[in-house]
């Protein structure tokens, strides 16, 4: 095959007449052998024009991690193994590929690395034994380019053992990682002195390693006294070192993207993984003790100087790139709870918190800017649950946060800085300083509110201080009014005058404001008061509709999917206020989603994550305004039409984002009736199921059972909602690799045979059949081979003399033998192992069943066993019994929690300050991690407790009727036995 056809094949992909047949010519050779070696050729040739070369990278990569692993085992008896790539073709791949990501230009090399992390998946070590060999052999070369490829390939290597235990990295990836680390540091010590870019992109990248390599796991090679100081020693040197002055002239935008700054943000990145999980000696595990303690006594004062003197060159106004700076205030949070670094902290803290934290807590032109050309965007970053791990001020938060509530004499001097600024007459008060200070006691309201000088206090701030701001000329500050109140709503308030002063500003903001990000702020506002007071409840209640309203109107222009939680919220604590309007409210919902989804649109919610979570969060708040009107009929009857057609919408163009919340919707708008419909809505489950469904089967099953138990008598009036529900199940068995999906078409299996018990008998046989086909394959759960047979055991409740016929007829692999007897003494062994209430009692009540007809016409294969069946029985209803007990318990349990709970909300106190010599200690946190790890180690959560109800209960059948009672039944069979015994004795003085 040659490389410069292949070339204008792939060329041909980028013209739009010609890419429909240059992809079917690709498709057509994509399996010949040679096929790999010759896409490398091409992406590797420089005779080749780049935007071709591009695009043969890109179907490099889809190929391998499409073909590259066996797929001998996926196939299916009698049917042809799928495609995998050549043996010959793996082997020169792997030949070729460490060379080609050394040599290759970056806009390639991404895709050579992606195709380099699935074969490493795959074949390192057992397979690809060499690769660090030839790692090696280009570390030890002289060379930048070298060195930068053998990092980024060592790099996929190490993350293939990033979140694995300890064991599983020792062989392959701990050990030779020791060989590597000296070779590393020596690299990194010769190209630090070089302020070349490549030189920075090479650091950058050995430090990238380093953290992946510790980030979980600190092996005894690293953290040893001889090789560990090496590395800190370089970490600092990394901190200290100034940038050259092209990475200080470039633009802010591009600045921090340099590699400079990256390898600041990496070192820094390291410190404070190495501080907080191995370095504190109050919260670390029991393996790290010991590198703890000496972490802190050789470590801990340098790093936190260091950490301190970049943060002073950021005071005095030297530019820091957004992420170290946020992950130096991460390693000083940290260091607020170790007594040897709180001393180097301790004389700084004022400063750090009114110089450095208050100016990034302040309103800022970036904000105004934003604000103002694009509220949308504004207000997307604002709520954006990513900042928090990427945002110094989020950073600047959190030491805020651990500074004021873990040490004494650090609140006192802040709050009195704050009312210095907030007692300054409101003309000479920046406007923006206020947003700031006003952002800090939001931030620390927590703490305020627990310490006894403040507390006393709060009231009076907020009247004086926030309360006036809700009539704000700027809009920023009625947003932190907003802000603000939202983290002060769980106080106890002795003024209830100001505390529905507050609620009705924050209302007012809601439905009256102008400004979107005034109006987001409310509303999330506006639920945390009604959460925390009960009184604001009743005050809102006549304004509940308006506020809805807008709500929704706020939810379109915005589509922030906090809100539609806020939405969810209303509904259900305004059920019975919402009830009347609960069609215009479902119609505006079902516009407002419709709107998201837009599937005429190539960029639809589906393809943007921030709409997508919104769309979910609307189709969530659809189900629980139905929830709050379901014992209303007439009223679900007419929220059919706008949700039906929301679900038939997403099922019909299968937006699968979508899928779970919709069965979900579905689920709610069946779980009292079935109307026409929604029988409309089953033919849709039932297509999306066979056309791309099938991974959804559990989200499915709440629905698929509502149409069965429902509106039993709508579902057998069709044979074909039968036959398609048991297709769907078989297809489950057969096919799906998951054993929870599994268990759940098991269980939708024993819902049609008790649900439809006398009405589905032609199907039994063929239900018996794929259950117990099923046992005979390779099985990893008990609760998946309990449910097929289950499924036999329901059957045979329901008809005892056509299960029993097909259990003669089926035969054992490969012995011949009818499965009759093996699914029998299965059974009886397994009595005293089968968990949950309702498996018990159907089998209970199938044995009984089995000894009212006498062993004279039982099969040969149970009669010889009739001795088995009363101690099985027993069994079962000794474990039923405990059961009924531990579920009596567990509910009064629960009782108790409930009232528990309430009394300590009653008595909660903060948490105690630390003295300066004083070090945190989480001995519960400990404690529980070590149990986690001891759990997981002895897989002590492989199985549920024997007491422990199956979760698939949930899915009732008749037989749960509390009316049907499984001892008298017992009592019955066991009296008719007795006389049955009685009238075939023969009587003295016959005949």
């Amino acid at each position: 095959m040659d490389y410069k056809q292949l070339g204008e094949v792939l060329a041909a992909t980028l013209n739009p007449q010609m890419r429909q047949a240059a992809e079917a010519r690709l498709h057509e050779i994509i399996e010949v052998q040679g096929f790999i070696p010759c896409l490398l050729q091409l992406v590797m040739s420089a005779d080749i024009a780049m935007p071709v070369r591009q695009a043969g990278s890109i179907y490099l990569k889809n190929t391998v991690t499409k073909y590259w692993k066996d797929r001998q085992s996926d196939a299916h008896p009698g049917e042809p193994v799928p495609f995998s790539l050549h043996a010959s073709d793996r082997i020169i791949m792997k030949e070729n590929v460490v060379e080609a990501i050394i040599h290759a230009p970056e806009i390639v090399r991404v895709q050579l690395l992606l195709c380099l992390e699935f074969i490493v998946r795959y074949d390192y070590p057992q397979q690809w034994s060499e690769l660090l060999t030839k790692v090696h052999k280009y570390l030890m070369e002289n060379n930048y380019q070298f060195c930068l490829g053998a990092c980024l390939v060592l790099h996929r290597v190490v993350k293939k053992y990033e979140f694995k235990p300890a064991d599983d990295r020792l062989e392959d990836i701990d050990k030779p990682m020791a060989h590597f680390l000296p070779i590393l540091l020596q690299r990194f010590h010769q190209v630090l002195p070089d302020e070349s870019s490549l030189s920075a992109t090479v650091q950058k990248h050995i430090l990238k390693l380093f953290f992946s390599l510790v980030q979980f796991h600190l092996h005894g090679s690293i953290a040893s006294h001889d090789v560990f100081p090496k590395w800190m020693a370089l970490f600092l040197a990394v901190l200290e070192r100034p940038v050259p002055h092209v990475a200080v002239e470039a633009d802010e935008d591009v600045r921090a993207k340099l590699p400079w700054w990256k390898c600041k943000r990496y070192a820094m990145q390291i410190l404070c993984r190495l501080f907080e999980r191995y370095g504190t000696p109050g919260n670390v595990s029991k393996e790290y003790r010991k590198f703890a303690e000496y972490y802190v006594k050789n470590f801990s004062v340098a790093v936190m100087e260091t950490t301190l003197r970049l943060l002073e060159t950021y005071r005095h106004g030297s530019w820091v790139s957004p992420r170290v700076l946020h992950q130096a205030f991460t390693y000083i949070s940290t260091g607020v709870t170790v007594a040897s670094s709180w001393k180097v902290l301790k004389p700084h803290i004022q400063t750090l918190l009114q110089e450095i934290v208050f100016p990034l807590m302040c309103y800022t032109d970036d904000d105004d800017a934003l604000w103002q050309e694009d509220p949308y965007e504004y207000i997307k970053i604002k709520f954006d649950v990513y900042e928090e791990f990427v945002s110094p001020v989020s950073a600047a938060y959190i030491f805020l946060n651990q500074s004021t509530k873990k040490r004494k004499d650090v609140l006192k001097p802040l709050m009195l800085f704050c009312h210095s600024l907030l007692s300054q007459p409101a003309h000479q008060l920046d406007p923006r300083k206020k947003d700031g200070i006003l952002h800090i006691v939001g931030s620390i309201a927590e703490v305020l509110m627990e310490k006894p000088p403040f507390k006393n206090e709060l009231e009076g701030m907020l009247q004086a201080y926030v309360l006036p701001e809700f009539r704000s000329p700027h809009g920023f500050l009625r947003a932190r009014a907003c802000w603000t109140t939202h983290y002060f709503s769980t106080m106890e308030f002795n003024s209830q005058e100001l505390l529905m002063h507050l609620a009705d500003a924050v209302r007012v903001c809601l439905t009256q404001d102008s400004e979107l990000p005034v109006k987001v702020e409310a509303a999330v506002a506006l639920q945390s008061l009604l959460d925390n007071q009960e009184s604001v409840y009743d005050h809102v209640e006549p304004h509940v509709v308006g506020v809805l309203t807008e709500l929704l109107t706020v939810i379109r222009e915005t589509e922030n999917d906090d809100l539609t939680g806020v939405l969810e919220q209303l509904i259900k604590q305004y059920a019975t206020q919402v009830s009347p309007y609960a069609l215009d409210l479902a119609t505006k919902l079902c516009q407002t989603f419709v709107q998201l989804l837009d599937v005429s649109r190539e960029e639809a919610a589906s393809d943007d994550a921030y709409k997508a979570m919104t769309a979910m969060g609307i189709l969530s708040s659809l189900q629980t305004l139905v929830m709050a009107v379901h014992n209303n009929e007439p009223m679900m009857t007419t929220l059919e039409s706008p949700c039906g057609g929301v679900c038939a919408l997403v099922l019909q163009h299968s937006v699968i984002d979508f899928y779970e919340e919709t069965f979900g919707l579905i689920s709610q708008m069946t779980a009292q009736r079935v109307s026409p419909a929604m029988w409309q809505l089953f033919g849709l489950v039932h297509e999306c199921f066979t056309r791309d469904g099938f991974d959804y089967f559990v989200e499915m099953v709440p629905c698929l059972h509502n149409y069965i138990t429902v509106d039993t008598a709508g579902f057998l009036s069709n044979p074909q909602n039968v036959r398609a529900v048991y297709s769907m199940c078989e297809k489950i068995l057969e096919e799906q690799d998951g054993e929870d999906s599994q268990c759940h078409a098991c269980k939708i299996l024993e819902v049609i045979l008790l649900q439809c018990r006398g009405n589905i008998d032609d199907l039994l046989p063929q239900i018996v059949k794929v259950a117990l086909e099923r046992v005979t394959k390779e099985i990893k759960t008990f609760l998946c081979r309990s449910m097929c047979l289950q499924v036999v055991i329901a059957a045979m409740y329901c008809n005892p003399a056509v299960v029993l016929d097909v259990l003669q007829k089926l035969t054992m692999p490969p012995t011949g033998e009818p499965v009759i007897g093996q699914f029998f003494t299965q059974w009886f062994q397994q009595s005293g192992t089968i968990r949950g209430i309702h498996n018990r009692k159907v089998g209970i009540l199938t044995l009984c069943s089995l000894l009212s007809n006498g062993s004279r016409s039982l099969p040969a294969a149970i009669a010889e066993r009739i001795g088995q069946i009363m101690p099985a029985t027993l069994n079962l209803f000794g474990g039923l019994d405990k059961a009924y007990k531990d579920r009596a318990l567990r509910e009064a349990e629960d009782t108790d929690e409930e009232e528990e709970i309430e009394d300590d909300d009653d008595v909660e106190e903060g948490e105690a300050e630390l003295d300066s010599d004083e070090d945190e200690v989480d001995e519960e946190g400990q404690e529980y991690i070590e149990d986690l790890a001891t759990r997981a180690a002895n897989h002590l959560d492989d199985e549920l407790d024997d007491d422990e109800d199956v979760e698939l209960d949930f899915y009732e059948t008749p037989l749960d009727d509390e009316d049907i009672d499984e001892y008298g039944q017992f009592k019955t069979t066991l009296l008719g036995m007795m006389n049955f015994r009685l009238s075939a004795r023969p009587r003295p003085g016959g005949i």
